[in-house]
């Protein structure tokens, strides 16, 4: 793994909160903050916020280093973190991959959202309309990659909400990559596929369609979360509380639309993707990007997963997700501006 180069500044950051300090005290000792190591895919642009929180400074001006190291892919970036090998503390893509780690074993611990829905249903070009009306799914073919959060959250929906016995009613192809799903579907393979939004956009030139975007379906569903290791948690608190906070602030920066323009170049930049895929994907599809870890959510969805059969569900999932580090976080930007109404907003859909 390498450090990656951090986004050049396109513009002054315009939202300057107070500076934090660089030490913390420990038993009346002060002692120096350590970095922290999270983990980015190329070409990626699902982790928008801690792009944006570095290259805006928030990190620095929070008195943490966050250090943004390449990790190959989430097994190898999971392994890392729970193993303790201090060479990655954090990943922030994919709900599933940190899931299985911690259904198998693994003490790992969520505490920080990186986006919300973001899936979507896929058929051939000119068939969308065709599959509009869920209750007619039974019958029908479908391509996913295994656990694929968009298959998982919609196959709740049908068999939950239109009363589809989805392992007998639907054949069901687990396939190796998204490409392939997108593949399957164009030649006739699948009826449809099911793939994350960004991908779904990607390959639209391969002869597929959007028949929904899964969120229209089950609204604000959990997607990728930000996941640390026990160990990480426990020694890194105070580290993990000021990275939270520029996320927060990158997140209210996010979020005016005076700011799009921006956020679109600059991680347009990062990724080596055209302005408008970022702009698509960032502003036009359902990807929602969220800070709240959403402990329900995601005991609710791991809920899913056993009930589709990817784990035992002996796991008490309810200890491997942390909103102390999220709630900290929100209660010091409020002490700074306790007016501010976005963190209000925040704090009050939190508490809910």
């Amino acid at each position: 793994m390498k450090k990656t180069v951090k986004f050049a500044a396109i513009v002054a950051a315009l939202a300057v909160g107070l500076s934090g300090c660089s030490k913390k005290t420990t038993a009346g000792k002060e002692e120096k903050l350590q970095t922290l190591k999270f983990g980015v895919s190329p070409g990626t642009i699902r982790t928008a916020l801690v792009l944006t929180a570095d290259r805006l400074g928030y990190y620095k001006e929070e008195g943490v280093d966050v250090e943004l190291v390449q990790a190959a892919n989430p097994t190898a970036a999971l392994t890392s973190i729970s193993t303790n090998k201090n060479d990655l503390d954090i990943w922030g893509t994919g709900i599933v991959p940190d899931l299985n780690f911690i259904a198998n074993g693994s003490d790992l611990v969520i505490f920080e959202g990186t986006a919300a829905e973001g899936g979507a249903i896929i058929s051939r070009k000119g068939e969308a309309s065709k599959y509009k009306n869920l209750s007619k799914y039974r019958g029908i073919k479908i391509a996913t990659v295994r656990a694929d959060t968009a298959w998982v959250v919609s196959r709740g929906v049908l068999k939950n909400k239109y009363g589809i016995d989805v392992d007998k009613e639907i054949d069901v192809i687990e396939i190796d990559s998204q490409v392939n799903v997108a593949e399957a579907v164009r030649k006739g393979e699948a009826d449809l596929g099911f793939l994350p939004a960004e991908f779904a956009t990607k390959y639209k030139d391969l002869g597929i369609e959007t028949v929904y975007e899964v969120g229209e379906l089950e609204p604000l569903y959990v997607c990728c979360r930000q996941v640390t290791s026990r160990k990480v948690l426990q020694e890194k608190k105070e580290e993990l509380v000021r990275f939270t906070v520029a996320n927060l602030r990158a997140l209210e920066y996010y979020s005016d639309e005076a700011n799009h323009p921006d956020v679109v170049k600059a991680l347009a930049d990062y990724s080596d993707q055209t302005e408008d895929y970022v702009n698509t994907y960032l502003f036009k599809n359902r990807t929602i990007m969220t800070l709240d870890p959403n402990k329900p959510g995601v005991v609710s969805y791991y809920n899913s997963l056993v009930d589709a059969g990817y784990f035992t569900g002996k796991v008490d999932i309810e200890n491997h997700v942390d909103t102390a580090i999220y709630q900290e976080a929100l209660d010091r930007i409020l002490a700074r501006d306790s007016g501010n109404i976005f963190f209000k907003n925040l704090k009050a859909s939190f508490k809910a």
